[in-house]
């Protein structure tokens, strides 16, 4: 039975390591080596889910469930006070700009100039329904994906990798992902690390592997919906192997777990921070060798990610002590007469 207790913290410092592996093209050696953010992507997405299915089923009573207004409202004062502070890095630095109301609502409320964030807000209204639906629930709305995702894709043009693309195509497995995480948090799968899931993970990997240096070299770019479809078994065997305690108890006593959990609480500002500043990185061209532009790009992102969550949280808290002060203000006098 999979208990609250559970710890991802290995899994959320995987997909924190990816993506940001992915960024880094231009500080490695070989581009190459820059790999990974799709499966960062999915192990994020999977935990948001799999997160939010727990924390929604933990009081096992609709009476007790919260509104969406107030699930929502936890939920966006964890994301927007670190998304605006990055955001106005952003625009103090010039990466983006503010030329009308449009674009105020856009870079400060929705889409935001991180694309996960707008997914992920996305997300959360269905995953508040669905994520306290039975299993069967959750597993027929993840296979009614199939239609759109078949209907899109055949919209898509093929010829070139796209289903990773700029677009919100990507939305849709990203959505399923999401759901998978809800789906295994109903279903109370206690990670565990065996022989058949390493061997399966491995597998899963080395398939998503070959698909992505096969496909194009040989002209067969219609079948790069496969890039999405090995994610599922690659995230699914991940949570058994990261989140077992077979390996995270003799990792917890060693020196490197505390970084590892460092690393894993900052998944949101590090996604943030480096965005905001690999990119501004890049645009310099500095012609340092690439130990140096990795440092360059690496420390600073770890230190800003730091003072971005400290900051978010005295903005959140002062928020909060105003409401509160708001509320108790507004109380209608007791009428002594």
């Amino acid at each position: 039975m999979t208990r609250r207790t559970t710890d991802t913290t290995l899994m959320l410092f995987m997909a924190t390591v990816l993506i940001t592996l992915s960024h880094l093209d231009a500080f490695v050696p070989d581009p190459r080596i820059a790999t990974g953010g799709a499966i960062g992507n999915s192990l994020f997405f999977f935990l948001s889910g799999y997160g939010l299915a727990l924390s929604l089923n933990a009081a096992g009573t609709d009476a007790s469930q919260p509104s969406l207004l107030a699930y929502l409202g936890k939920r966006l004062s964890r994301l927007y006070p670190a998304v605006f502070i990055v955001a106005c890095a952003m625009l103090v630095t010039q990466q983006i700009g503010i030329a009308s109301l449009t674009d105020l609502v856009a870079v400060f409320a929705w889409p935001t100039p991180f694309w996960f964030i707008s997914a992920v807000v996305v997300f959360y209204v269905p995953v508040f329904y669905l994520a306290r639906l039975q299993p069967a629930g959750i597993a027929m709305a993840l296979a009614a994906l199939v239609v759109p995702y078949v209907f899109f894709y055949s919209q898509l043009d093929l010829s070139q990798f796209v289903v990773e693309g700029p677009d919100y195509f990507k939305w849709i497995n990203y959505f399923g992902i999401t759901l998978m995480g809800c789906l295994v948090a109903r279903l109370k799968l206690t990670p565990a690390f065996s022989l058949f899931t390493v061997a399966a993970l491995l597998v899963s990997l080395l398939l998503f592997l070959a698909t992505k240096l096969t496909l194009f070299r040989y002209d067969m770019g219609h079948l790069q919906f496969l890039f999405h479809v090995w994610l599922y078994p690659i995230v699914f065997f991940s949570f058994h192997i990261l989140s077992s305690e077979a390996v995270l108890k003799p990792l917890r006593a060693t020196p490197l777990f505390p970084a590892i959990a460092l690393l894993a609480g900052l998944t949101l500002e590090i996604y943030l921070t480096q965005t905001a500043w690999i990119h501004w990185l890049e645009a310099q061209h500095y012609a340092f060798g690439h130990t140096v532009l990795l440092l360059m790009a690496l420390v600073p992102v770890l230190v800003f990610s730091v003072l971005t969550r400290w900051l978010a949280q005295r903005m959140t808290t002062g928020a909060s002590h105003l409401f509160h002060k708001q509320r108790v203000g507004q109380r209608k006098p007791i009428d002594l007469t």
